[in-house]
Formats: structure tokens, sequence, C-alpha cells
């Protein structure tokens, strides 16, 4: 009997090491925990980078790299749709163009391209209806398309061509830098870097094409240069952060 009480015994912790070793093997073979709050970030490819990159910011403010998620030719602006499915990506290039990507565990799978209007966007946005703004820098304008409900992207659907310089070396033509929706949804404010300005205008939804707002346009402080804005909570503000003055 004491044999055999013994040899259970050893049965027994033997289990319990095979049972420590699986755990261990599954720990180490489990994907990165993703605890946090996860992250894109676009980058420019000449060198290193290779397109679109994910990361988590984790609870205890360490951030952890998930790695390449998808390849794309300098997508130096990103934004993701609504329902939060879906990355756009514009690809800052000189026929530039606007890519969207479904959001997978482990990756951004490719769904469709289309022009983003111009030459070298390097900002994009999209509303709840779905509407897609970019901002091409070197080209001067603005393009409008639209993500359906399957992440494709129509063809472009209208430009908006902005006019005009600055006072700077880097204020000989217009230069759109961003283009926003307003908190509404509805109303856009497009910045030129190049024109010291902010314009104003909103969508035609019938013939889907920019259309001008009463007040078209606000100058800036010559050479000042702006870049981007950002809306106070209440939305009864913006704050423009230029990048010349």
């Amino acid at each position: 009997m004491e044999k055999i009480f013994y040899s259970l015994i050893i049965i027994v912790l033997l289990f319990l090491i095979i049972v420590l070793i699986i755990k261990n093997n599954n720990k180490k073979n489990a994907p990165k925990e993703q605890n946090g709050n996860v992250f894109y970030l676009g980058t420019y490819t000449q060198k290193n980078s290779n397109g679109i990159y994910k990361y988590v910011l984790k609870d205890d403010g360490y951030i952890d790299s998930l790695g390449l998620v998808a390849k794309a030719e300098n997508p130096s602006y990103l934004a993701k749709s609504f329902d939060k499915k879906y990355v756009l990506a514009v690809s800052e290039i000189q026929d530039g163009e606007v890519k969207s990507f479904k959001i997978k565990d482990d990756s951004l799978e490719f769904v469709s391209e289309n022009s983003s209007g111009g030459a070298h966007p390097c900002f994009i946005s999209i509303n709840e209806e779905g509407y897609v703004l970019t901002a091409n820098y070197s080209s001067g304008t603005v393009g409008l398309l639209k993500l359906d409900e399957k992440g494709m992207l129509s063809d472009l659907l209208d430009v908006q061509q902005h006019h005009g310089k600055g006072i700077t070396e880097r204020q000989k033509s217009p230069h759109a830098h961003s283009a926003w929706f307003e908190k509404n949804g509805e109303n856009i404010i497009s910045v030129d870097l190049g024109t010291d300005e902010l314009l104003f205008s909103i969508i035609d939804h019938k013939r889907q094409k920019f259309v001008s707002s009463e007040q078209r346009s606000l100058k800036l402080v010559p050479g000042s240069g702006p870049r981007h804005i950002a809306f106070y909570p209440g939305g009864n503000w913006i704050y423009s952060v230029n990048e010349l003055n």
C-alpha cells in the first residue's frame, strides 16, 4: 500500500509539472497583451519604415509596439471611420492617393484606394455620414470623397482649389495643410499655410460638391502659416496652430 501511495503522489506531481509547462508555453506563444488604448501610426517610407504600425498605450503608461500592420507608401496621416471598423490613410506622393483598410485583430486589410484630388496629401478627416476630406499640400487643394458601409471609397467627388500666396519663401503658392468638419459634421474649415487663410464651406448633398459658406474665408496674420486648428469643447472657439510665426 505504501508503494502505491508514493506512486500516486509521483504521478500527481508529474501531472502538475506537465500542466505548468503547457501553461508557460502558451503564455510565450500568445499574442502580446493589448489591454489599454490601441492606436495606429503612419510614417514616411523613404528609409526604414514600410507603412502603418500598431501600438498599444498600456494602463501603466508604457507603449508596446505590435509591429507593421499594413504596407503603404508615405501614409503620413490617418483617420478612423465613425464606426471604428476602418482606417483611412493618405499616401503623401506626387499623385496623391487615399486608401481604406478594414481593422482586423492583427493587421489592416486593404479595401480600396482612389485619388486624393491633388499632390502630396498630408491630412484626412471623415464625418459621421462618411464624407472624406483630404488636404493636398503641394497643389493647394482639398478633395472630397465618400466611404460606404463596406469600407469602399468613392471616386473623387469634388476638388476645392485654393488661390493666392503669402509673404515668406514658403508661401509662394497655396498649401492646403488640413481640412476639418466642425462639431455638427456639416461645416468645413480648410486651413491653408501658403495663403494664411481659413476657408469655410459646406457640402451640397444633392450634387455632392463643395459650396462656399456665406463667409468664404478668414485672413490670418501675414506670414503666420496656419497648419492645424483645434476646437474648444463648447464649439464657440477655434485655435489655429501656426507653423511660420
